[in-house]
């Protein structure tokens, strides 16, 4: 099966919808006050998380041999994740923040700080997690929306796969050894010394790390234009239930994700991503947070960014090279 028919294999849109599930159900406990469940070394966020980055580096390479020019594989990423971050950072603060905030409105809506967090996070770069008089007396107090730090993550891997394709080095070999380094960074710090992750900047280079290595597997196995071997797969399967669990993700998700299945009438995965944190933490609030109930409370908002946001969005992709949902993530 060649790259460009496995990037349209449509069981990436179900696996991007369970590990959307995933974060949803590991924020439950932690909003909540509570510690996290654990999956044997990892936790559902951690393995949500990753599977988005395996399929977005997976996806998003085959993007850029598709189109093989700056601009339009550029164009691409911006109206997939932009458009519906917007909107919803947008009304994160100017609706649900207002109808939640300790402030009287006139004044919440004369702190800078309420614009500064559209501003932000529509950026990506210099994320904001709070806003004022918003959540401080919740068990997880003045975090508005924790899920945003992946995107500007994620969005640096595009970057990083265009420059390394304007270079001319998007190769095997240079992927791979990229994606080594990275794996030798987190082994160190995510599984063979953890206790150095209380130091703020080596969590972050932790973070990066662990999830760099995901993103550029994924790359390096759309390289590779063959599917892995099943040995490989079953191997890497054993890898799951370790502390190397990391190490066996992306083989196994680009396995399955190349499995052909029907297509999704929607793909609300990135809707469900960016808008249930605030929205399980109203719950919090309330006293009715639960997974049922977040994923009820998310599920129209993400509907509706998909089919009002991210779907006419999509059409104004190049159409040279190809598009669809599943054109990167």
């Amino acid at each position: 099966m060649g790259s460009q028919d496995r990037a349209r294999a449509n069981s990436f849109d179900a696996l991007r919808l369970l590990a959307a599930l995933a974060v949803i159900f590991h924020h439950v406990r932690p909003v909540a006050g509570l510690a996290p469940i654990r999956l044997f070394s990892t936790d559902f966020g951690q393995l949500g998380v990753g599977v988005f980055f395996v399929i977005s580096g997976f996806l998003v390479t085959g993007s850029w041999r598709r189109s093989a020019r700056a601009g339009d594989y550029l164009k691409k990423r911006l109206l997939r994740i932009e458009p519906a971050l917007i909107a919803s950072v947008a009304i994160t603060a100017l609706v649900l923040g207002a109808a939640v905030t300790t402030l009287p409105l006139a004044d919440y809506f004369q702190r800078r700080e309420v614009w500064l967090y559209v501003a932000r996070n529509a950026l990506m770069y210099p994320v904001t997690y709070s806003l004022p008089g918003v959540f401080e007396h919740n068990p997880m107090p003045g975090i508005v929306n924790a899920s945003l730090w992946t995107l500007r993550l994620e969005f640096t891997g595009y970057l990083a796969l265009m420059l390394l394709g304007i270079l001319g080095v998007l190769r095997v070999r240079i992927v791979a050894a990229l994606a080594l380094v990275a794996a030798a960074t987190a082994l160190v710090l995510h599984v063979a010394a953890p206790q150095l992750q209380t130091h703020e900047p080596l969590r972050l280079i932790d973070l990066g790390a662990l999830n760099g290595f995901l993103f550029l597997a994924g790359a390096v196995l759309q390289l590779r234009d063959r599917p892995t071997p099943l040995w490989a797969v079953a191997i890497s399967a054993l890898l799951l239930p370790t502390p190397l669990w990391f190490l066996g993700l992306p083989a196994v998700t680009v396995a399955i994700g190349a499995l052909r299945s029907p297509r999704l009438p929607g793909d609300i995965s990135y809707g469900l991503y960016v808008w249930a944190f605030p929205l399980q933490q109203i719950l919090a609030a309330s006293g009715c947070l639960s997974f049922g109930a977040s994923v009820l409370a998310t599920a129209p908002l993400a509907a509706a960014s998909w089919w009002l946001i991210e779907k006419p969005a999509l059409r104004l992709k190049p159409k040279r090279g190809g598009n669809g949902a599943n054109d990167g993530t």
